[in-house]
């Protein structure tokens, strides 16, 4: 595991709920870092140090009843566009590029769509982005997920057989952070913007969709259908990689980053 660079971390106040974050810092373009569902800020392990060292102010956070955030009230449960909106304001942020892992791919499409002009560029991995479009549903349906979910360990779902059967060690570590992570306590927050064809096909932001071949959850037909309603997309999907590549290729996962942010910082809307 990479040694971590220094940085912040601590609370940040959105609508009333405490929001567990860390910042890096340092006057590089800000990269936030938005989370899976099975786990939370903490997991970025590999993340942090690669791209903090490329230049970029690091952010990352934990959504509501994850890793040390609040739960807020049962009678207001808020958005996810709307907390990382008031996160960034909070942190005085007015525009990053925003990068979504699984079900953060879905707040990083729902704030992209939202907020256009306070992403520089979008990053999805192994994200379903959850369209309300029919077509979408039809196809994720026949992935039967819904069926075996409930009884299937996440480290199964989530982590490629190829990374299971050669690193004991780093699905331990997963599966530490997943429990640490606490996602029972998880909050059901709507998206907070309405995506669909229509205004994924209006986004004017650079995108990358990173899939693994052996994603069960966002396998590559479903990835090329997404990216088909993307007007600036780039796809790269990982051999032998399941839903987690920033967790089981970070070497590949942060270098594909890396190059897309560096021809794509400048082109940001409103750059």
């Amino acid at each position: 595991m990479p040694k971590q660079v220094a940085a912040r971390e601590g609370y940040a106040t959105v609508h009333g709920v405490r929001l567990w974050y860390w910042d890096t810092g340092g006057a590089g373009d800000p990269l936030i870092l938005c989370h899976p569902g099975s786990q939370s800020s903490q997991i970025w392990l590999y993340q942090q140090p690669a791209f903090a060292a490329a230049g970029f102010r690091v952010i990352a956070y934990s959504r509501r009843g994850h890793y040390k955030s609040d739960r807020g009230p049962d009678s207001d449960c808020g958005t996810l566009v709307g907390d990382l909106a008031g996160l960034l304001d909070v942190l005085q942020v007015a525009k990053a590029h925003v990068l979504g892992a699984a079900a953060g791919g879905i707040v990083a499409m729902g704030f992209a769509i939202a907020h256009t002009a306070r992403v520089m560029s979008l990053i999805l991995a192994g994200t379903i982005v959850a369209p309300e479009e029919e077509e979408w549903r039809v196809l994720y349906g026949r992935l039967g997920l819904a069926r075996v979910r409930p009884v299937v360990p996440t480290e199964f779902l989530e982590l490629g057989p190829s990374y299971r059967g050669l690193n004991p060690e780093g699905v331990q570590r997963f599966v530490e952070l997943e429990h640490a992570s606490n996602p029972g306590r998880a909050v059901r927050q709507p998206v907070g913007a309405l995506v669909n064809w229509a205004a994924m096909e209006r986004l004017r932001v650079p995108v990358l969709l990173l899939t693994g071949e052996a994603d069960l959850y966002a396998p590559p037909p479903l990835q090329r259908m997404i990216a088909s309603h993307l007007p600036q997309h780039e796809m790269l999907t990982l051999r032998e990689v399941g839903h987690a590549p920033y967790w089981e290729a970070p070497g590949a996962f942060n270098g594909a980053v890396l190059d897309f942010l560096g021809r794509n910082a400048a082109r940001g809307p409103g750059s």
